[in-house]
């Protein structure tokens, strides 16, 4: 079974079930390499709360390093709606896109003008 038939996305998704304010913790695959830090096993990765655009709510990038020690490996689906969207425009080439974009993005290549798209 692969990473994707797993997860539903190659990001690595940890929950961490609540203990601490950034509850998700949310990493670029292994081989994303332009996500790497100076340090080895390092990743460019971001941390979320159940709500992170919330003005109470916690989304921020920072990063990390992947393992246990941030939660248990969950799956794309399991992860609260806002959360997904914090790691699509996070990580767009990794994450999986909401029908929503998905149709945004046509109509706004249908409208532009040829010289900006």
């Amino acid at each position: 079974m692969t990473i994707l038939q797993r997860y539903g996305t190659t990001l690595r998704i940890y929950d961490n079930g609540g203990r601490t304010i950034d509850r998700y913790s949310i990493l670029p695959p292994r081989w994303a390499k332009e996500y790497k830090e100076m340090q080895p096993g390092i990743f460019a990765s971001i941390a979320a709360s159940e709500r992170p655009f919330h003005p109470q709510g916690f989304g921020q990038h920072c990063s990390a390093l992947p393992g246990p020690h941030l939660g248990k490996r969950i799956k794309w689906a399991d992860l609260p709606a806002d959360v997904q969207q914090f790691a699509r425009e996070s990580f767009p080439e990794f994450s999986k896109r909401s029908r929503f974009q998905a149709i945004a993005k046509q109509s706004q290549k249908l409208s532009a003008p040829a010289a900006f798209r």
